[in-house]
């Protein structure tokens, strides 16, 4: 188990480490910062099951600034609010705020902070299982739309802070309303689970792939080597999407799908716009398909004649 405690005070500190070892006789990691610049880093960039926060923490609104900033509904980890104030109107800003717990410093035994640590990491599981059955697209196990869009602030709030460029790829089905009404809306869902699939497979594990709409889909690619990374595997996506037919309960389908590329910060930085620009793209894609299709159509025609 991998604990963070976020307080100033070394003494306390040093204090909950020794109890937090008696209290939890398997494996622990316990890490220690004092200030909440600390804190939010190795929250960013490290895993924990729970974080002590303390009340009073250097943050301009104390530990509770803290936790409101870090708060969105992919979180993993359970907080718990330190404080040496016994404040009720404090204990309800900070389970409104996400914690789990709230308790004074000089009031819990071990046996209390075992309770709370149980607890605690007990409601956040709930909490997260409740989430992804709220946050997940029912039909292709993918997320949905609410949390693509919590993802995709999150990743681009870490990829500005590092420099790093972010790819944005908007996916739409070609011609899925034909496919629905000619072979029904059962063989269409499990076309949209086959090509969800194929998604995932062209695609790295840290990438972020969600079902944002009936017939559309979304990526975040994270990390790109460069721009021409991102459109690189966006046309091997929608190569893969079309490559081969779909085999469904032996019906035999040909689809394609139409896929149009961002990237931040070159298209934009601000990500309404940049969504837009990868949706225009892919709209250009589609419009491109239609017109060959339909010079091809016409060049069958004058050869049959």
């Amino acid at each position: 188990m991998r604990f963070l405690i976020a307080e100033s005070e070394q003494p306390y500190a040093n204090h909950l480490i020794k109890m937090i070892k008696t209290c939890c006789p398997q494996d622990v990691k316990v890490d220690h910062v004092t200030t909440a610049k600390a804190a939010l880093s190795r929250l960013d960039t490290n895993y924990y099951e729970l974080c002590f926060l303390g009340f009073d923490l250097d943050h301009p609104t104390g530990g509770l600034g803290v936790l409101k900033s870090l708060h969105n509904t992919t979180a993993l980890t359970a907080f718990v609010i330190l404080s040496s104030h016994a404040s009720k109107e404090a204990a309800f800003d900070a389970l409104t705020l996400g914690a789990m717990d709230y308790i004074i410093k000089d009031r819990f035994t071990e046996f209390e902070l075992s309770k709370c640590v149980s607890y605690s990491m007990y409601l956040k599981l709930r909490e997260v299982g409740l989430q992804k059955e709220a946050l997940h697209d029912s039909l292709t196990g993918l997320g949905n739309k609410g949390l693509f869009d919590a993802q995709l602030k999150q990743a681009s709030q870490r990829a500005k802070r590092d420099n790093e460029k972010l790819g944005l790829l908007v996916i739409d089905v070609d011609k899925f309303k034909y496919i629905n009404d000619k072979y029904g809306h059962k063989v269409g869902d499990q076309l949209l689970q086959q090509i969800a699939e194929r998604i995932v497979n062209e695609t790295r594990s840290s990438d972020v792939i969600a079902r944002i709409g009936g017939d559309e889909f979304a990526a975040i690619l994270i990390k790109p080597k460069s721009a021409d990374h991102i459109y690189a595997i966006g046309e091997k996506i929608e190569k893969a999407l079309s490559a081969t037919p779909y085999n469904i309960d032996g019906t035999i389908i040909k689809a394609s799908a139409s896929v149009g590329c961002a990237v931040l910060p070159d298209d934009s930085e601000d990500l309404d716009k940049l969504f837009s620009a990868a949706d225009t793209q892919m709209y250009k894609h589609k419009n491109t398909r239609k017109v060959l299709m339909a010079q091809s159509r016409d060049y069958i025609d004058q050869v049959l004649r």
